[in-house]
């Protein structure tokens, strides 16, 4: 496995709409359903939110990818799984309840690609929300 570091290293999350309106307004961002039974919260690398989004999310949820820089108190926190059969991708977790919104920095709605079978496609990244 590639020895991380801490600078800037940067995840992401996928919510859905509703969970990202809900999440400006409380200032943070819940677990899940799927996050509360396994008692963490799930992160992915930049490269796997595609996969994610596909496998997890319908259109009409309207996913919102948000961008969590991991500080050093995160950092602690913060545990590397393995693919598996069922995840083909290094799965990041968060041991925590929730994400605070300051340490969300950027944000994009997943759009849908016709050209590609109706598949998500990452839009264009906000810092301002």
């Amino acid at each position: 496995m590639k020895q991380r570091t801490l600078s800037k290293l940067k995840l992401y999350r996928i919510i859905s709409e509703n969970e990202w309106t809900q999440s400006k307004k409380d200032g943070k961002v819940p677990r899940c359903s799927s996050d509360r039974r396994a008692g963490h919260i799930n992160l992915n690398k930049f490269d796997d939110i595609k996969t994610v989004a596909n496998k997890y999310f319908e259109p009409a949820e309207n996913p919102v990818v948000l961008e969590v820089e991991i500080s050093s108190e995160l950092y602690k926190k913060l545990i590397w799984e393995q693919p598996t059969n069922e995840k083909n991708w290094e799965q990041a977790y968060l041991l925590i309840e929730n994400i605070d919104m300051n340490d969300v920095t950027r944000y994009s709605y997943l759009i849908i690609n016709d050209k590609r079978n109706g598949q998500f496609e990452i839009g264009e990244f906000s810092s301002s929300y």
